[in-house]
């Protein structure tokens, strides 16, 4: 049962391809929060962010291994619904945190912040996963299949 829940998935390309792309967009995220790269604060200095913001320390430290080691466990179709179930839970909280600034992304810079838009994208990638699974060329459909 639990192997079903898990694991179970079709040899649908289009569920490789959300897959695949959601990881490579979420991967950039992940890598700031956790190693500082592509002009991030690096674990400590998002984990100080987030607590001082009020997130409990757990949930930061999720939200890190989630966008970081959870994005490349997707790209690699290994336990997919698990992450895209955490990424859709970072996607509602964000949408809520972004819900004052609008619908649109701040492409002009005439807002006070970014939009929901991508967060409200990213949701319903994370959500066909959820359903669908992983796809084709996934470790998930290997295990599945024996």
């Amino acid at each position: 049962m639990l192997k079903r829940l898990l694991f179970q998935t079709d040899n649908n390309i289009v569920s490789f391809i959300i897959r695949v792309m959601v990881a490579i967009v979420i991967f950039p995220h992940g890598a700031q929060k956790l190693l500082g790269w592509f002009g991030g604060q690096g674990f400590s200095g998002t984990m100080e962010f987030f607590t001082k913001g009020g997130t409990p320390a757990i949930l930061a430290f999720l939200v890190i291994i989630t966008e970081s080691v959870g994005s490349l466990l997707l790209l690699l179709g290994f336990t997919t619904r698990i992450w895209a179930g955490l990424l859709t839970v970072i996607m509602l909280v964000a949408m809520k945190m972004h819900a004052g600034n609008g619908f649109f992304m701040n492409w002009f810079g005439q807002q006070s912040g970014e939009g929901f838009e991508y967060h409200l994208l990213v949701l319903a990638i994370t959500v066909s996963l959820l359903i669908a699974g992983a796809g084709r060329w996934s470790v998930d459909r290997a295990i599945f299949k024996k």
